[in-house]
């Protein structure tokens, strides 16, 4: 329930005392900003009816077309759901089931009006539209990623193959032609090639930056939730970029906590976060200039410099006249016969399998 007012906000029934506003031309900066619990709560209860709608819709769904269809097709009909949800009340000028519990009510702009269509139009569109668009472009350019590497992992491995020294040949003449013996090509294609290059090189780097662009994100909403705890405007980041923001239309009270303590809480937490990766970075940094180190220190055609272990795990040392390993008896090391680790007792006659575990039969 709130106060009955014509403009800026929109008609609501009347307050408590059964009377209402007659103040036509008074705006939202007559009442006070909504607090945090009341913001919360209202978008939780905001959840559980789209919840509410979105079940009922997945058991007509799953009546009409069958279980198979509606498992495959759960993510569009929660999609269906909140759109419905939102438009039949926020993009309809009203209040959602939610705010209405917590009397509070959207207004945008400096001077707190009621949302333009405009702005709530963008705010449903940014709440259920985007997320889900966006989910559904990574994962496929996440499973193309995967497919072009496949590709290349077995091209390459077919150019490496014996007999195709002749066709790497030709392709080095052909790589190393001048370009006066080319054909010429404009402008517009090599800047195509050129798009087209990035392009497939940013698919095939995309399935190992999704784990870091998921991280990114969720550092974006610990961001956002912390400058609500702060400020106490925005709560979801569809609102703050569409400007939407919530006054309170119900009794004047008293006692209306807030969360500052909370942002606090959460920016100690992000510098932790953000100090933990860069020295991640750091740490990463380092032990892939060693691991380069080592490689040009020990490149050589028999694999030499690579680390071999032996059955129990240890370190097999290399001896540097003859360039091979060195593979110490344990039982003589330890003063023991190892176990096989499927029948746990001292193994005999040991043989690898094609894994490289070592077994006794």
């Amino acid at each position: 329930m709130g106060l009955k007012r014509t403009e800026p906000l929109g008609s609501c029934n009347p307050g408590p005392s059964g009377e209402s506003d007659h103040s036509t031309t008074t705006d939202s900066r007559g009442f006070p900003l909504a607090a945090q619990p009341e913001i919360m709560r209202a978008a939780e209860k905001d959840d559980q009816y789209a919840s509410f709608v979105y079940d009922a819709c997945r058991d007509t769904f799953r009546h009409l077309f069958g279980t198979r269809v509606a498992v495959a097709y759960q993510n569009e009909t929660k999609l269906l759901c909140q759109m419905l949800y939102y438009v039949l009340t926020t993009g309809s000028g009203q209040q959602t089931l939610g705010e209405e519990y917590c009397d509070i009510t959207q207004v945008a702009g400096p001077h707190g009006l009621s949302p333009t269509p405009a702005r709530r139009a963008l705010f449903i569109v940014y709440q259920t539209a985007v997320p889900y668009i966006t989910e559904r472009i990574s994962s496929r350019i996440a499973s193309r990623g995967i497919t072009l590497a496949e590709l290349e992992s077995d091209e390459f491995y077919r150019s490496n193959a014996p007999g195709r020294s002749q066709i790497e040949s030709s392709t080095g003449v052909e790589v190393s032609l001048p370009p006066e013996s080319r054909t010429p090509v404009s402008a517009l294609s090599r800047l195509k090639e050129k798009l087209s290059g990035m392009w497939l090189h940013a698919v095939q780097r995309w399935p190992a930056m999704l784990p870091i662009a998921r991280e990114f994100l969720q550092l974006v909403l610990r961001a956002n939730l912390m400058f609500f705890y702060f400020e106490g405007l925005y709560y979801h980041i569809s609102k703050r970029a569409a400007g939407i923001r919530y006054v309170f239309i119900g009794k004047p009270s008293n006692q209306r906590p807030r969360y500052q303590i909370l942002g606090v809480f959460l920016l100690i937490q992000l510098c932790i976060i953000a100090a933990e990766g860069l020295r991640r970075s750091n740490l990463s940094s380092i032990a892939s200039s060693i691991h380069q180190t080592s490689l040009v220190s020990h490149q050589n055609p028999t694999g030499r410099g690579l680390p071999v272990l032996n059955e129990e795990g240890n370190l097999i040392p290399v001896e540097p006249e003859q360039g091979s390993w060195v593979v110490e008896s344990t039982s003589e090391s330890t003063g023991g016969v190892s176990k096989c680790t499927l029948c746990l007792s001292n193994r005999q006659d040991p043989t690898a399998t094609p894994c490289g575990h070592v077994f006794c039969w």
